[in-house]
């Protein structure tokens, strides 16, 4: 088998959550593109049909839903009816999530916290939660989460941003034990900084002071750029695929070398 068949997709059924926009858009279409049936989810249900559009415009197979990652029910509803209009599911993204609450840790109060926590943490386990029946019992799978270089920069104001994606990185490797031998992987990718509407949020809206505050980020990488949705979706789809087929339990740092950790 040659490394780019290994690559291929074909045959295979992908959940992503977040596909709306952003990563989650990019990670849907790198999937499709290799050949996989992509369920395109998002809680903004236009969003995830225009993702789907476009896949579909493009020669890929997609369907589009609307979800709310938080709400556990509605995602485990949500996977079982692709995995059965699919017959299988071979693959789960848990990508959707929100920004930091943007408060000084002194400042944060319990709801602050709490909404970005049940996005990035809870919306990421219910995922998991809601794939593993079906991949333990086919004895296959793989589960790709959405971790960030926050887990290794202490940013101020980004507390409970940063917290809820260290969390996310210890579910994927706690599950990554438990799964592994019923043959079903899990992994993380953890972006460096990437402009899309969720990153830039903060960001002024000035086309200079926009430049500037992009070239920041671009100078903390030893590759002097800013990283692209196309950079973390192709890592997204080794990760999906039979080339990563000895890796688990791993952080994949999309990151230009931003940061580097032992």
């Amino acid at each position: 088998m040659t490394y780019s068949s290994r690559l291929s997709l074909v045959g295979k059924a992908a959940f992503v959550t977040g596909a709306g926009a952003g990563l989650g858009r990019a990670v849907a279409q790198s999937l499709a593109a290799a050949g996989a049936r992509v369920l395109c989810s998002d809680l903004d249900a236009a969003a995830a049909a225009q993702t789907a559009a476009a896949i579909s415009a493009s020669g890929g197979h997609a369907d589009s839903a609307s979800l709310n990652v938080t709400d556990r029910a509605a995602v485990v509803d949500a996977v079982r009816a692709f995995a059965g209009a699919a017959g299988r599911l071979d693959i789960q993204c848990n990508i959707a999530g929100v920004a930091s609450s943007g408060h000084r840790i002194e400042e944060m109060d319990e709801a602050a916290f709490d909404a970005v926590f049940a996005a990035n943490f809870k919306g990421t386990l219910y995922g998991c939660q809601a794939a593993l029946p079906m991949m333990l019992a086919a004895k296959r799978g793989s589960i790709i989460n959405m971790a960030s270089s926050a887990i290794d920069l202490s940013i101020p104001t980004n507390a409970s941003y940063s917290v809820s994606k260290a969390a996310v990185v210890m579910l994927t490797k706690v599950l990554a034990n438990e799964a592994g031998p019923d043959g079903v992987r899990v992994n993380a990718v953890a972006p460096g900084f990437i402009p899309t509407t969720l990153s830039m949020g903060p960001a002024p809206v000035e086309p200079h002071a926009r430049s500037a505050f992009v070239d920041r980020w671009a100078a903390r990488a030893p590759l002097g750029r800013v990283g692209t949705p196309e950079d973390v979706a192709h890592q997204f789809l080794y990760l999906a695929s039979d080339a990563a087929a000895f890796i688990t339990g791993q952080v994949l740092r999309v990151n230009g070398g931003a940061t580097m950790p032992w």
